[in-house]
């Protein structure tokens, strides 16, 4: 489960923020790394040619992400640059990864993703139309995403600076993490809130 997780959120291969918020795009993590892990693989049913397809782009997506931290990012402007790159890279392999899927994979996919990220799904354009969000909600949630993008980044200059340790660090983002979710369960509706722990496979009250 660890790993699967891990997978998921391997957005960047050199700060762990998006264990504490998360990019605005559909796909936030690497999935040509959660393909790669033979329980997702399992459970989707793909089949040797699939497997090979996806072998193929893991790795050069895994050889493109490499070129980005080599040597490593020694600024935090250098560092936000590579990260940024990095999430343009995401998103064009990505796009590599579903199109080996079918139509029920891919379905069954977003799926698995929306149990792991929880609440921060909702800052994904295409759960965001799902749900029916008003502009003020959208607003609301970019608001809390940008908070979280500035605790991140408080947290990692601490950790640069031998304030705390990695443990403490990797603690206070999964901990931001957790109270973003709560805060923007707050801003739906009850109705929208039923839809969205539903798609995290958590029984709904009532």
């Amino acid at each position: 489960m660890s790993k699967l997780l891990a997978a998921l959120l391997a957005v960047c291969v050199f700060a762990p923020s998006v264990l504490a918020t998360t990019a605005a795009v559909d796909h936030p993590g690497s999935l040509p790394l959660l393909l790669g892990v033979e329980k997702v693989r399992a459970e989707l049913g793909l089949d040797s040619l699939q497997r090979a397809l996806l072998d193929s782009i893991r790795g050069e997506y895994r050889s493109s992400a490499r070129k980005l931290t080599n040597p490593m990012p020694s600024t935090p402007q250098e560092r936000a640059a590579a990260q940024q790159k990095l999430l343009q890279l995401n998103e064009q392999f990505n796009k590599r990864a579903l199109s080996v899927l079918n139509p029920t994979q891919r379905a069954k996919l977003s799926s698995m993703e929306a149990r792991f990220l929880g609440a921060t799904m909702l800052y994904s354009p295409s759960v965001q139309a799902k749900l029916k969000l008003t502009g003020e909600q959208k607003s609301q949630i970019e608001a809390i995403r940008q908070k979280g993008i500035s605790y991140v980044g408080k947290i990692n200059r601490k950790f640069e600076e031998g304030k705390i340790g990695q443990q403490q660090r990797l603690q206070l983002l999964r901990t931001r993490r957790m109270t973003q979710g709560e805060e923007m369960l707050r801003v739906l509706t009850p109705e929208q809130r039923s839809v969205v722990l539903a798609l995290e496979g958590k029984k709904v009250a009532g």
